[in-house]
């Protein structure tokens, strides 16, 4: 079945791809990168648009989420959110309120968990829009920028150098970053 709808996305290109941001928002398992980044890379003058279409479309289906989450309340956390996320979603929302919402966009939780959590925890329904509105755009602006500027010499880079290379590299990266993260010092102990 997945297999079935990312065919049909790709032949349906930005369309496609107005559906899976759509989609991502609130119910797919389907990643709208798959789509987003070939098409960016096939018309890099045009990745700043495909990448505004998909943040557009990702908005909408957030309030699709949204309104799940608010008619159908905690139905929606046992049936569609696993318990980890959920716990990681509240804690958020407890701490940093409406935010969360931006907090969960750019953390490795699917949206469409922080989309329906917002509309079961009754976040403000503007709020929401404004903090959906920079945590999307800075998930697929941010991409399409990156890939306007650096798409084809990244893609020349990926081809050119075997897979693992590039793995092995990104995973030194996150390495070091995490290390520092966990193992530093708080200021108020040293």
């Amino acid at each position: 079945m997945v297999e079935a709808i990312i065919d049909f996305c790709r032949e349906n290109g930005v369309y496609g791809l107005m559906l899976l941001a759509f989609a991502d928002s609130f119910v797919s398992p389907i990643m709208p990168d798959i789509i987003m980044v070939p098409l960016c890379l096939a018309e890099p003058d045009k990745a700043i648009f495909y990448s505004f279409l998909a943040t557009i479309s990702s908005v909408a289906g957030g309030f699709i989420g949204y309104s799940l989450g608010a008619r159908l309340g905690p139905v929606c956390i046992v049936r569609f959110i696993p318990p980890h996320h959920w716990e990681t979603i509240r804690n958020l929302v407890e701490k940093h309120g409406a935010w969360a919402v931006f907090w969960g966009a750019i953390m490795p939780i699917p949206y469409k968990f922080v989309s329906i959590s917002a509309g079961v925890l009754g976040l403000n329904r503007n709020l929401f829009l404004i903090v959906t509105i920079i945590g999307r755009s800075k998930r697929f602006l941010l991409e399409g920028i990156l890939l306007y500027y650096f798409g084809v010499p990244l893609a020349k880079t990926w081809e050119q150098y075997n897979e693992y290379g590039i793995w092995i590299v990104g995973g030194v990266i996150i390495a070091t970053i995490l290390g520092y993260k966990l193992f530093r010092v708080p200021k108020s102990q040293q």
